[in-house]
């Protein structure tokens, strides 16, 4: 199976760069963003538009597969123990096939960041800022959300623990205050368009779980890997719940087809309510929410493409990375001429890539079964450990194996030629 000195060359090039540790709660609340913030966007809108008043049950049928791709990532990040995300699929598809999937998703990724960012600011400006300059406003996500990544993974999780209260709270607040609003005749027939147009549409829509490849990007920086699947399990029913919730709202508010018009629905229902003489601006409260909302989703996002980059890289610090990212979002953002295009971009990346990283996992988890990639990297592992054990580690420097004897550099080059 090889000699030592192959798996300490193997244990220094996957060694990855640290960005701290989130516990299981953290780790619910950012997968729950990453999935669930395009409630904000135009999710109720859309999905009823093709599905009609049984959306609803579409967005349970397609949770339901997605759960089934998380069972393959918790699978097969089992598999892979404690290694990053970029060396565990290298082990398990080889260096290029492996360096190819990655850089499929870092660009789901970065697309879903820059077309969220736009649909926001597109938003924004329609709802409350008719006169500001939407390339200011999309500056001004992407520098606080950048700002939010810089500072590191744990930073991200802080944020995104301290502003989900207020955002859910705010959803709730306007649902309690569009009650008398509510029909529930409007969510009639219950299965819209007929059941095999649901099961049809819920395989399309799977691609909107395609944040749930985040449980093994970040496997490897949880506190305690044991309460990973229990964590990812939570956070994909939390969001599922919000945004079977954001479909029901506007349908039994709005009536069908009604809802279909509105590009921004909840946006529209949340300047129905009425609260009393001092809050009847509630849909300032409830953009003030959206904006954090979009922004800690953004940062999410923008913290798993600096990790995979440097995991891509095996560079030690993702800092300088930032500034290229930041420009690369900008650009796209500003590429849709309005909220509706860049509404139909993002639409087209979850439907394909996002369903590409749902289908992912399991395909994984299978390849690394059939290949025995669990040996492998349990042995890259070990070795990985006892790099880090040595005297002279430091997480901030790029480490060089210890030189390896005759016999071993001659095994290494016979490996090589063959």
């Amino acid at each position: 199976m090889g000699s030592p000195g192959r798996h300490e060359i193997q244990a220094a090039q996957f060694d990855v760069v640290k960005l701290g540790h989130l516990d299981s709660n953290q780790f619910t609340v950012i997968l729950g963003f990453l999935i669930a913030t395009k409630v904000f966007l135009t999710l109720p809108s859309y999905i009823t538009q093709r599905i009609g008043t049984g959306a609803w049950l579409t967005i349970l049928v397609s949770a339901l597969l997605a759960s089934a791709g998380l069972w393959g990532w918790l699978g097969w990040s089992k598999a892979t123990g404690n290694l990053g995300f970029v060396p565990s699929v290298r082990l398990t598809l080889g260096r290029v096939l492996g360096d190819l999937t990655t850089l499929a998703i870092t660009t789901m990724f970065v697309l879903v960041t820059s077309y969220s960012v736009r649909a926001f600011a597109g938003g924004a400006v329609i709802g409350l800022l008719p006169e500001f300059p939407i390339e200011i406003l999309i500056v001004i996500v992407i520098a606080s959300a950048l700002y939010a990544a810089w500072l590191g993974l744990e930073s991200v999780a802080r944020a995104a623990t301290f502003f989900y209260p207020a955002i859910a709270l705010t959803i709730i607040v306007v649902a309690l205050g569009s009650y008398r609003l509510f029909d529930i005749r409007y969510l009639y027939p219950v299965f819209g368009m007929g059941i095999p147009v649901i099961l049809r549409e819920s395989l399309v829509q799977v691609g909107l779980f395609g944040g749930i490849s985040f449980t093994a990007i970040i496997k490897s920086y949880l506190r305690n890997p044991d309460q990973l699947p229990r964590a990812a399990f939570t956070g994909l029913s939390v969001a599922t719940l919000f945004m079977v919730a954001s479909v029901v709202l506007v349908a039994a508010i709005l009536p069908y087809p009604e809802n279909t018009r509105h590009v921004i629905s909840l946006g529209i229902i949340a300047r129905t309510v009425y609260l009393g003489r001092f809050l009847q601006k509630i849909e300032a409260l409830f953009t003030f929410t959206w904006f954090f909302a979009s922004a800690i989703h953004a940062s999410a996002c923008y913290m798993v493409t600096l990790v995979l980059l440097c995991q891509l890289m095996n560079t030690r610090t993702y800092r300088p990375l930032v500034p290229g990212v930041g420009l690369l979002t900008f650009g796209i953002a500003a590429l849709p001429s309005s909220i509706h295009a860049a509404g139909r971009f993002l639409s087209t990346v979850y439907t394909y890539m996002g369903s590409f990283s749902v289908i992912l996992g399991p395909v994984l988890y299978l390849i690394a079964h059939v290949r025995g990639t669990q040996l492998e990297a349990a042995r890259v592992s070990q070795f990985l450990d006892k790099l880090r054990q040595s005297p002279g580690y430091s997480e901030d420097t790029k480490h060089n194996p210890p030189a390896n004897t005759g016999g071993e550099q001659a095994e290494m080059q016979g490996e090589e030629k063959t």
